[in-house]
C-alpha cells in the first residue's frame, strides 16, 4: 500500500508510464536486496551458530525470498501494463481516485498510531525485565517521531 501511495499523482498516461518505469528500477533494487539477503542467510547457515542462528537463518531466507518474489511479481505486472494502453489507463484512473488516496492516508495514519501504542506498552513492560528491549523500542519510537517531523516539513514545502 505504501509503494502504491508513493506512485500516485500522475495526471496523464505518459506521466504514469514514467512513474511505472522508475518503479521498475526500484523493484530491481529490491530484487537484488532480496537475493543478497538470501545469500547472507545461507552463508550464515554454513557457520555453526546454534539454535538462535539457525532460527534467524530461516527468518532471513524467508524474508529475502518474499522481497525478491514480490518485487519480481510487481516488475512483471508493470511490464504487462506498459504493453497494454487500456490497462495502463484504467490502472492510472484507479490509483488517482481521491477515495483511494484518503483510504491509504487513513490506513497509514492509524497503523502508525497503533504501532506507537504497541511500542509504548512494550516499553512499559520491557522496562521491568530487559533494558536492551526497552532501548531498542525507544530507538524505533524516536526514529519514527523524527522521520514524521522531517517528512511533514518536507511535504509542506513540496505540496
Amino acid at each position: 500500500m505504501l509503494i502504491q501511495t508513493l506512485s500516485q499523482g500522475a495526471k496523464t498516461d505518459e506521466e504514469y508510464k514514467n512513474k511505472l518505469i522508475s518503479g521498475i528500477k526500484r523493484d530491481r533494487v529490491l530484487c537484488i536486496f532480496g537475493v543478497v539477503t538470501i545469500i547472507v542467510a545461507l552463508l550464515w547457515m554454513m557457520t555453526d551458530n546454534g539454535v538462535q542462528g539457525s532460527f534467524l537463518c530461516g527468518v532471513f531466507t524467508g524474508t529475502g525470498a518474499v522481497i525478491f518474489f514480490f518485487a519480481l511479481k510487481h516488475i512483471l505486472k508493470t511490464k504487462k501494463m506498459l504493453k497494454n494502453e487500456k490497462l495502463l489507463h484504467a490502472e492510472r484512473l484507479k490509483e488517482s481516485d481521491e477515495r483511494n488516496h484518503m483510504i491509504a492516508e487513513k490506513a497509514m495514519y492509524w497503523a502508525g498510531v497503533i504501532i506507537m501504542g504497541v511500542c509504548y506498552v512494550v516499553m512499559l513492560v520491557s522496562g521491568f525485565f530487559n533494558m536492551a528491549v526497552f532501548w531498542s523500542v525507544w530507538g524505533m519510537v524516536m526514529t519514527y517521531c523524527i522521520l514524521a517531523a522531517v517528512l511533514k516539513k518536507y511535504f509542506e514545502k513540496k505540496l
